[in-house]
């Protein structure tokens, strides 16, 4: 399974090579009062409160705002508000949490999940193995369209039967209902009807085509039935009550003041990581000189340290930004002519062959690198390769932390953002990479254009959710 999420990502990247994004408009650790100032205008609101019923739960209060550029949607779980303007997802969490996430890794998810549970189940179907009913959601297009609130183009459509009296709008598939609709009377303002589509697969589990037409109705319902397979799980009909309506001409941004931003996840050393890159951006550090890393490479090419001067040269190449390719016969850059002597020197110490395998070293191996001043380098790179043998995944989170800690390159964070992303963690994931271009090293050319680059293709290629 992972292996197949780890594939879908660096093949999502590698197609997304043709048309470029700007650079996020604010970073993961903007507060709420920063948000607040750059939102500061006010916005015309459509306010709901729906009652959601589901058999078996006590029924929830669901109180809603939408606007032409926000939405945001307030439950038991905290507040969750989806700004279209500054691509962002807002999470008020209990306790006043507050976790500022990017857009795009939402969308992200959709769509790389998507591909992930379609190739698994075509996989299972060419194996012949039926899962158990209650494992339809793992296997049925129309499930995993609905988890998602996406469409794939591989995948058939279903194929869906609307239905309609005086009172009910209903779908089904084949004799099954899976919605029903009795819409409220009173028309969208004209202001928030194009912002219904992107609306619904955030509130609820709903399959895009049921959304489009809930989109397309102009209206909202004054009771919505849902049928839902919660992942993993047997069937059931969540069912929504209007309870008031209001329209707010002049509504203030809805996100309370004077909440300061958390990680996205508390787990592991993320949350050291988020403070080390939070305070380099803070704090505007910067990298050594070109000069700085040249000596360092030159007094380590007097002790003969042929892997310290090469590694030394790496983090150079890294942290000039727009990284050089390979060294040409007659180029006279301190670079080339240091990488010259460097790499020859290398290749008499027996480790170097070890540090760069496309598997990371076992556990074992590692103790040979402690002498390296630099080696916290050699373990960023590693993180990002299969693991050796007894090497866990925390450890290999750890040494992330240990090369930012050391050096504030911009450069780091990509590696850092490609760890979680393949982890499928893509909310950590883009907080890195935010606050990697939002670093003073960040310029154009780096390693981190190739987000710029994803975020691009989302923006094109899922436009519904934008």
């Amino acid at each position: 399974m992972k292996y197949l999420c780890i594939v879908a990502f660096l093949t999502f990247l590698v197609g997304a090579s043709l048309c470029q994004a700007a650079a996020p408009l604010v970073p993961p650790t903007a507060g709420s009062d920063a948000l607040r100032t750059l939102r500061r205008e006010t916005a015309g609101e459509l306010r709901l409160k729906y009652q959601k019923d589901v058999e078996g739960k006590s029924p929830e209060i669901v109180s809603v705002g939408i606007s032409g550029s926000y939405h945001y949607i307030d439950a038991a779980e905290g507040l969750t508000l989806h700004d279209y303007k500054l691509r962002r997802v807002l999470q008020v969490r209990h306790h006043n949490t507050f976790v500022n996430d990017s857009l795009y890794a939402e969308v992200w998810f959709r769509a790389m999940e998507l591909r992930n549970r379609l190739g698994i189940a075509q996989a299972l179907t060419n194996a012949g193995i039926t899962p158990l009913k209650s494992a339809t959601d793992a296997t049925d297009a129309f499930w995993i369209e609905s988890n998602l609130g996406a469409l794939s183009p591989e995948a058939p459509q279903p194929n869906l039967q609307e239905a309609s009296d005086n009172e009910f709008v209903r779908w089904l598939l084949g004799a099954d209902e899976v919605a029903r609709v009795r819409y409220d009377a009173a028309p969208m303002p004209d202001e928030v009807k194009g912002a219904l589509r992107r609306f619904w697969p955030t509130f609820t589990q709903v399959h895009p085509q049921i959304a489009q037409a809930l989109a397309n109705s102009g209206r909202m319902p004054a009771e919505l039935w849902l049928k839902q397979k919660p992942f993993g799980k047997e069937a059931v009909t969540a069912h929504w009550i209007l309870l008031s309506r209001h329209w707010e001409k002049d509504a203030h941004y809805p996100l309370p003041p004077g909440l300061a931003a958390h990680p996205t996840i508390e787990a592991g050393a993320f949350p050291e990581i988020f403070a080390t890159l939070s305070a380099a951006v803070s704090e505007k550090r910067a990298t050594p000189t070109q000069d700085v890393y040249v000596q360092r490479t030159e007094s380590a090419l007097r002790r003969d340290s042929g892997l310290e001067a090469l590694v030394w040269l790496l983090e150079m190449n890294l942290a000039r930004g727009h990284p050089q390719g390979s060294c040409q016969p007659q180029d006279t850059t301190p670079y080339c002519l240091l990488m010259a002597r460097a790499a020859p020197l290398s290749r008499a110490d027996p480790r170097t062959a070890i540090a760069f395998t496309k598997r990371s070293p076992d556990e074992a191996n590692r103790g040979a690198f402690t002498d390296l001043p630099n080696a916290y380098l050699l373990r960023l790179l590693w993180a990002t390769r299969a693991p050796g043998d007894g090497v866990s995944r925390g450890e290999a989170e750890h040494d992330i932390l240990m090369a930012l800690n050391a050096s504030p390159v911009a450069n780091f964070c990509k590696d850092t953002g490609d760890f979680y992303a393949a982890a499928w963690q893509p909310f950590a994931a883009w907080q890195a990479w935010d606050l990697g271009r939002a670093m003073a090293g960040h310029t154009q050319g780096d390693l981190l254009d190739s987000i710029d680059t994803v975020e691009a293709n989302l923006s094109a290629g899922e436009r519904v959710f934008f």
